[in-house]
């Protein structure tokens, strides 16, 4: 595992806000991330579209330095509860989702 500072993390997400927003019309698009159990951390991203929060995420792993490797190439869509796993790519999760609105 290759471990990077949370911030080569946060700045790579910050620089697909736009062209994210635009190529699929998002009416709002921002940060997630959340500390998980043990080691575990998410991140990727929240979306609003239409009416519906989204929240798109991967897992990485955290040292003891706070540093992040990334745990799985997996994306995660939370919304209206639920939590749908098995997104190789964030092309393929973001065309699930205009699958769903």
């Amino acid at each position: 595992m290759d471990f990077v500072k949370r911030e080569v993390i946060m700045n790579e997400l910050i620089e697909t806000l736009e062209p994210m927003m635009e190529t699929y019309d998002l009416d709002q698009i921002g940060i997630f991330e959340e500390e998980g159990e043990n080691d575990l951390y998410y991140m990727g991203y929240t979306l609003n579209k239409g009416e519906e929060m989204i929240v798109l995420h991967m897992p990485f792993v955290k040292n003891a330095r706070g540093e992040l490797a990334l745990q799985k190439q997996e994306w995660t869509i939370r919304m209206d509860g639920n939590e749908q796993k098995g997104y190789h790519s964030l092309e393929e999760a973001m065309n699930q989702i205009n699958v769903i609105h």
